[in-house]
């Protein structure tokens, strides 16, 4: 790539300048690789391990040989990541003592040597990075550049192709960054189709700006030993990164939590707000682990106030592999405060553990300890994670809590806002000249796309809702803010007030109202979504169930709640049935077995709870909530989270928001439920649907204006011209992406949506249109290409008529007949628009060394037609000219009975070896013989076949045409290339 390329000005070179200002050194990549076969900068690596550990170099060659060797895939590339973080394992020459030999000096950052290489030509010079990261010589950061104007997916997807090709290189790349319209980061997961990608959000407009923030040399070093890990979730290993906020947060926390450790600060306890769905669990996570690393051996303490909590928070440690214990019962705290000076490492408990009466001789004890000797209860070096602490955690419990840790610090967390009535939370967890330590508001997270809007609801107003007094009443009770096991000992007022709500919101007949509302709503807009019934309590979760169980197939619905040995009837019953259908009597078995299928398989489709799962539970696809239980405060907004978790596929979000349905009525007077909170921490929180149906008008405004001046109408001539005016304005991806947000949000008004239908159908026309015309996609195939949306298109037809597309903007065959019919066309423009199109199609789909001499000569025609640089006619007789080779090309590949593998190798060989035709043809069919046994499937992703491959091909080669071909290794790549693309 030279520098007048607008990759390079708009891309590469802004990158480059930018690092080089953050004191990273620059060089080609031809003027740092050493061997075209080998990621490792091998000299500069073996001199900074010299440097870094003062050892010989016969022991740094050693350091190289282990990390040459270590195999590529998921344990070897675990591997490397350690070695990175920890060093390399080795005897000592003279000593034989085992030590570890780092690769990388955190501690001095001038120590290491930070170069950024561009256009790296590895391996084989067939695939060349734009610009590759290395730290010592290892490369650990991979950016692909496109033009501001071109899709980011570009990038990610050839990043995505560089993976397969050149897995040894990705044993050591952590993570990579794909620039274009957008500039996204994401972990390198070679064995993953798609991984998740991030933003990175900075106070600069100039995303590149942004991006260079954890590009610096502090900032990656940090990263690279702190916040990188393998993880293992439901059985597939994958990669986590730290997102900005994450980041951002989790140095704030370790610089006060080790500061206060070590006695430079008196500071010590902090309040963290984000927002759920933002990825506060692993800020937790991120925090801990690095207070470990830098504290040497602390006791943290993870404080919970809800089962499923503790159970979520566990996993998640255990899936980022970090040891911890959990603490079950009173006797195992006990055991771990009163453990020498109180036992090291990692737990995570209850706050119900902490109880006053069970604690009060133990805190007398450590108290009367603490005057003569070191303990729990007066050491610095002991953290406490307190998770949700806007709840229980400030209360008596946490009173006692406090005062057993009492040199401790403390950071509490929280995924929804503080009460602005109630600072309790301040007073214990913030100070008043900093009420939070770190925030990230909703519409962060909305915008950042980690999560997605919420819209509400209203149905069945008139029929079901609660009525205005009773929806008072309990706005204005405290009930619903009393944790359930305290419940019983409120005043009996306040039991009684709920209890009348309660028959009322139970009443059979209102459920199954409900019910067939719910069936119906679930049938009509959130298939292939899966949805959830909030119910008053446990009896009504059982009613739901028999209710939907005859409108829907029995297998659509699961119930998820505790079961008693003093239960009604009713549940017993439903009990008894769950035992029979699970093979067990363990609640938590059965629980935790219906979430596994509801997150993973296709039914159940719908969950009924009451308590459970309104907090921590995390399912994408859950996309609404059908909510019949009032709810106000946290509890409200915990709940209606559960719904704004983007559902990713192919890279993109295709969920644009959550819903809930209302059926009590709590919507109506959202401002009062959520009325103790500060309007600026809860703006964003939900959307009425009629904004939702602003969005969409909106966004079918943006869509209209790409095709300024065209009256909408469905006649061929009126879709062709908004084709061209998309393909010469480069406007196609833009589309694209705008179409398919329209299609979302369209699907979701199903009820409501007359005014645009007429509007949504022609652009669908386009949209299928422009795939059949420039995409090469067949409308019907491009329906099937993601299964999961297969159910969500069915729509589709009801608006378009697919026959006719594929009638009017065929897929075409650039035969004889095609180009006979194509030179007949009077009106020259349209012959020219389906000549283009359907050049344009097979060089695309042909790319290599195949078409390698027509690329160039199209890309020119379409870029002078694009700036009207000359006239149609010229650009028609040329491009007709190009038409014509490729028509031969086929013909001849027909008449010598080769299909297109086949005839593409003999076309390379035609190019290299001095041969006949007959000789090329009976050659082939011999090496693709030779090399079947290579070519199983998905051979092109390991590295070891790929290179075996390679050099069969150079041995056929020198056998049968030693003197004959005119560069042996570039024919080698041409043949390895088409082999790749087609073998």
């Amino acid at each position: 790539m030279t520098a007048q390329t607008p990759e390079y000005l708009q891309c590469e070179g802004p990158i480059i300048e930018r690092l080089k200002n953050l004191g990273w050194g620059y060089r080609r990549g031809v003027e740092v690789l050493e061997d075209e076969r080998e990621p490792l900068l091998i000299t500069r690596l073996k001199r900074a391990i010299m440097r870094i550990n003062g050892i010989p170099e016969s022991e740094a060659e050693r350091v190289i040989n282990i990390l040459r060797t270590t195999p590529f895939g998921v344990e070897g590339s675990k591997r490397v990541l350690e070695y990175l973080k920890e060093g390399v394992p080795l005897r000592d020459e003279e000593t034989g003592e085992p030590k570890r030999v780092l690769l990388i000096d955190y501690e001095n950052i001038g120590n290491n040597e930070f170069l950024v290489a561009n256009q790296v030509g590895y391996p084989f010079r067939t695939k060349i990075p734009d610009l590759v990261l290395y730290i010592n010589g290892i490369p650990v950061v991979l950016i692909e550049c496109k033009r501001l104007k071109r899709d980011w997916k570009r990038a990610y997807r050839q990043i995505k192709g560089y993976e397969k090709e050149m897995p040894e290189l990705f044993k050591y790349v952590q993570f990579s960054i794909a620039a274009g319209d957008r500039v996204v980061y994401f972990p390198n997961v070679p064995w993953l189709e798609d991984v998740p990608v991030y933003e990175w959000k900075g106070e600069s407009f100039d995303d590149l700006d942004n991006i260079m923030e954890p590009l610096t040399p502090s900032n990656l070093l940090d990263m690279l030993r702190y916040f990188i890990f393998y993880r293992e979730e439901r059985g597939t290993i994958t990669k986590v990164l730290p997102r900005y906020m994450q980041f951002r947060a989790t140095n704030k926390i370790v610089e006060r939590a080790v500061g206060y450790a070590r006695g430079k600060t008196e500071r010590n306890r902090g309040l963290i707000w984000h927002w759920q769905g933002s990825g506060k669990t692993l800020t937790m996570i991120f925090s801990a682990y690095k207070i470990k690393r830098l504290l040497g051996n602390p006791t943290i303490f993870f404080i919970v106030d809800r089962q499923e909590l503790e159970e979520q928070l566990a996993g998640e440690l255990k899936a980022v592999g970090l040891s911890f214990e959990v603490i079950g019962s009173i006797k195992h705290l006990k055991e771990v405060l009163t453990h020498s000076d109180g036992k090291r490492g990692i737990f995570v408990t209850l706050i119900h553990k902490f109880r006053e009466e069970e604690l009060r001789d133990l805190k007398k004890e450590l108290r009367m300890e603490s005057r003569r000797r070191k303990t729990i209860m007066n050491r610095r070096d002991v953290v406490v994670f307190i998770d949700e602490g806007h709840r229980t955690q400030y209360g008596e419990l946490a009173s006692t809590m406090r005062s057993i840790l009492k040199d401790a610090s403390f950071f509490a967390f929280t995924g929804t806002p503080i009460a602005k009535k109630h600072r309790d939370t301040y007073a214990a967890f913030g100070y008043r000249d900093e009420p939070y330590l770190d925030r990230y508001f909703i519409l962060d997270s909305i915008r950042d796309g980690f999560t997605v809007k919420i819209a509400y609801q209203p149905r069945l107003e008139e029929e079901v809702h609660l009525r205005k007094e009773d929806l008072e009443a309990f706005l204005n009770s405290r009930l619903e803010e009393i944790p359930e096991e305290y419940r019983e000992r409120v005043k009996e007022r306040l039991k009684r007030r709920f209890n009348a709500i309660r028959i009322f919101l139970k009443n059979p007949k209102r459920i199954e109202m409900i019910s067939e509302d719910v069936a119906m709503h679930y049938r009509n807009n959130v298939k292939p979504f899966k949805a959830m019934v909030v119910a008053v309590d446990r009896e009504a979760c059982v009613l739901y169930k028999r209710a939907l169980d005859r409108l829907l197939p029995p297998e659509y619905s699961e119930v998820v709640m505790t079961f008693n040995d003093d239960d009604p009837d009713v549940i017993k019953e439903y009990y008894n049935e769950l035992i029979q259908r699970y093979r067990t009597k363990d609640q938590g078995e059965i629980r935790e077995e219906i979430v596994k299928r509801f997150k993973e398989k296709e039914v159940p489709k719908i969950l009924i709870v009451t308590d459970m799962l309104l907090t921590g539970f995390d399912a994408p696809i859950l996309q609404t909530m059908y909510l019949d239980k009032p709810l106000k405060e946290h509890r409200l907004l915990q709940a209606i989270a559960r719904t704004n978790r983007p559902f990713i596929k192919n890279g993109e979000n295709v969920k644009p928001f959550g819903l809930i349905v209302d059926y009590v009525g709590i919507f109506r007077e959202l401002k009062k439920a959520l009325a103790i909170y500060d309007e600026v921490d809860i703006q964003g929180v939900a959307y009425d649907m009629d904004e939702i149906k602003r969005e969409l008008k909106e966004r079918i405004n943006q869509a209209l204006s790409l095709f300024e001046g065209l009256e909408p109408r469905n006649d061929r001539d009126t879709i062709m011209k908004a084709l061209l005016i998309l393909f010469q304005k480069d406007k196609g991806g833009e589309f694209q992406k705008l179409y398919r947000e329209i299609r979302y949000y369209y699907k979701l008004l199903r009820e409501d949506k007359t005014e645009f239908k007429d509007v949504f159908s022609w652009l669908t026309e386009i949209y299928y249109a422009y795939n059949a015309k420039v995409n090469g996609l067949d409308p019907e195939m491009e329906q099937k290409v993601d299964t999961f949306l297969q159910e969500a298109l069915k729509f589709i037809h009801e608006t378009v008529d697919i026959g006719r597309i594929k009638r009017d903007f065929p897929i075409v065959e650039l035969d004889e007949e095609f180009l006979r019919k194509i030179m007949k066309e009077k009106n020259k423009a349209r012959a020219f628009y389906d000549l283009l199109f359907a050049v344009r199609h097979y060089v695309n789909t042909h790319r290599g060394p195949l078409t390698a001499d027509l690329v160039e000569q199209v890309e020119s025609i379409v870029e002078r037609w694009k700036g009207r640089k000359e006239e149609l006619e010229r650009l028609y007789q040329e491009l007709l000219e190009v038409a014509k080779k490729i028509e031969k090309r086929n013909r001849e590949r027909k008449e010598l009975g080769l299909n297109e593998l086949e005839y593409a190798l003999v076309t390379v060989l035609k190019k290299h070896v001095r041969a006949d035709t007959q000789e090329l043809v009976r050659d082939v069919k011999e090496l693709l013989r030779e090399t079947e046994p290579l070519r199983f499937p998905r051979w092109r992703e390991k590295a070891e076949v790929v290179s075996e491959l390679s050099r069969s091909i150079m041995k056929f080669l020198v056998r049968k045409y030693k003197g004959r071909y005119d560069d042996l290794m570039k024919t080698r790549e041409d043949v390895l290339e088409v082999l790749k693309r087609w073998g």
